[in-house]
C-alpha cells in the first residue's frame, strides 16, 4: 500500500510512476487489482523470487537493469529486502542516468538472528547504502540501528514515514458489534486480533503462547489472525497441539481489513523485527489499543502510558498480562487512546507523498 499510494499520487503530481516486481503470487495474494484500479503500470522481472538463489538473482539483476534502461526511468525507488538490493545494484549499473532512493522498512537483520547471518546481511546493507543517492527510513529507530551497524551517518538519512489513508478506518470506529457479527463471534466474547504475514520475522507462534496464557483468565477468548504466509500450516498445527482450535479464527488474506478490525478489543503484535507496522497504525485509527514487542519504531506510538503496552521480544508473560489488563477494563482501553487522533497526524499518506515529491524534485534537478 505504501508503494501503490506513492505511485498513484506522485503520478498525479507530475512524475509518471510504475512498479517493478517479481512473478510470484504469495499466499498473501496479489496487488494487481489495486494497481489496475489506480492505473499503475506493473513490470515483472521473471527471475525476481523470494528465495535466495545465485542463478535466479543474477538473472533478476539483468532483467531489472534492462527494464530500467528500456524505459529510461529517472528515479528508481527500492523497497523490500532482495528487491531493494538488486534494484539498487541494477540502477547503479544502468547505462541511462538514474537517481537511486531506498526506503528501509526495518533492516533485513534483527537481534535474534544468528550472528554470522546478521553480519552477512548488515554487510549487504552497507554495500547497498553506498549505491543510493537518498536513504529513507520510516522510523528514527532505524537510523540509530543502521548507524550502530556501520551503515552511514545520522545525517545521511531522511525520515519519511509510511503514510496511511486513515479515512476508511476512522469510519469504522464504534462498529465492534457489527464486526463481531460479521465474523460470527458472540457480542460478549473478548477478542484479540492481529494482521500480519505468517513468517518468522513476525514470530506468530508467540501469539499462540499468549493465547494459552490468556485463556486461563478468559476461557471464551477468541484470537483472530488476518494474513497468510509460509508458516500457515505450521501455525494450524501449533494451535492444534496446544488444544486452542476453538479459540482461534484464521481468516487468511482479506481485502476487508477495515471492516474486521473493529471486532478486536486488543491488537497484538509479537514481531522480532519491524519498521513501523501499517497494520498497527490502522488498528489505532479504529481506536483499538495495542500490546506489542518493543522493536522498530513501535515505541513511537506505544509506551504503556498511551495507546497500549510494550514488552521485550519473546516475553510471553508481559504480552499476556498486557492483553488481560486491556480485556478486563474497557475504561483503560479508552483512557490509553485519548490522544490517538493527534498521535496519528504525522503518519498520513498526504505528508508522505508531499515529502517524496520534494525529494524527487530535488534529485531530478540535480541529475
Amino acid at each position: 500500500m505504501n508503494t501503490l499510494i506513492s505511485c498513484r499520487e506522485i503520478t498525479k503530481m507530475g512524475y509518471p510512476s510504475a512498479v517493478l516486481t517479481g512473478p510470484e503470487i504469495s499466499p498473501e495474494g496479489t496487488f494487481s487489482d489495486l494497481s489496475e484500479k489506480y492505473g499503475i503500470p506493473v513490470f515483472t522481472a521473471p527471475h525476481l523470487v523470494r528465495k535466495l538463489s545465485p542463478f535466479h538473482d543474477l538473472l533478476a539483476y539483468r532483467e531489472i537493469r534492462q527494464i530500467i534502461q528500456d524505459h529510461k526511468f529517472s528515479i528508481v525507488h527500492t523497497h523490500g529486502s532482495k528487491a531493494k538490493f538488486l534494484g539498487r545494484l541494477a540502477a547503479a549499473r544502468s547505462k541511462t542516468p538514474v537517481k537511486i532512493v531506498q526506503t528501509v522498512h526495518g533492516w533485513s537483520f534483527f537481534d535474534t538472528m544468528p550472528l554470522l547471518l546478521k553480519a552477512f546481511y548488515s554487510l549487504l546493507e552497507r554495500f547497498g547504502y553506498r549505491l543510493a543517492d537518498s536513504n529513507i527510513v520510516v522510523s528514527p529507530h532505524d537510523i540509530k540501528k543502521g548507524v550502530n551497524w556501520g551503515i552511514g551517518k545520522p545525517e545521511d538519512y531522511q525520515l519519511i514515514r509510511s503514510g496511511v489513508e486513515f479515512e476508511d478506518f476512522y469510519a469504522q470506529r464504534g462498529n465492534n458489534l457489527v464486526a463481531k457479527e460479521k465474523l460470527g463471534i458472540p457480542a460478549d466474547c473478548p477478542v484479540v486480533g492481529t494482521v500480519i504475514r505468517l513468517a518468522s520475522q513476525k514470530h506468530p507462534e508467540a501469539i499462540v503462547d499468549v493465547a494459552e496464557n490468556v485463556k486461563r483468565t478468559f476461557p471464551n477468548v477468541k484470537f483472530v489472525i488476518v494474513g497468510d504466509g509460509p508458516l500457515h500450516s505450521y501455525m494450524n498445527q501449533y494451535i492444534s497441539e496446544r488444544k486452542l482450535v476453538e479459540n482461534f479464527i484464521m481468516l487468511g488474506s482479506r481485502k476487508d481489513v477495515a471492516e474486521i478490525l473493529p471486532a478486536f478489543d486488543v491488537f497484538l503484535l509479537t514481531s522480532r523485527s519491524e519498521g513501523l507496522p501499517r497494520a498497527m497504525l490502522e488498528a489505532l485509527a479504529v481506536k483499538i489499543p495495542v500490546v506489542a514487542t518493543d522493536v522498530g519504531g513501535i515505541a513511537e506510538l506505544i509506551n504503556g502510558l498511551k495507546n497500549g503496552f510494550l514488552c521485550s521480544h519473546g516475553d510471553v508473560e508481559c504480552l499476556s498480562d498486557g492483553v488481560k489488563r486491556l480485556l478486563a477494563s474497557p475504561e483503560l482501553r479508552s483512557k490509553l487512546l485519548t490522544t490517538i487522533d493527534q498521535d496519528l497526524l504525522p503518519f498520513s499518506a498526504k505528508i508522505m507523498v508531499d515529502q517524496l515529491f520534494q525529494l524527487y524534485t530535488f534529485l531530478v534537478k540535480n541529475m
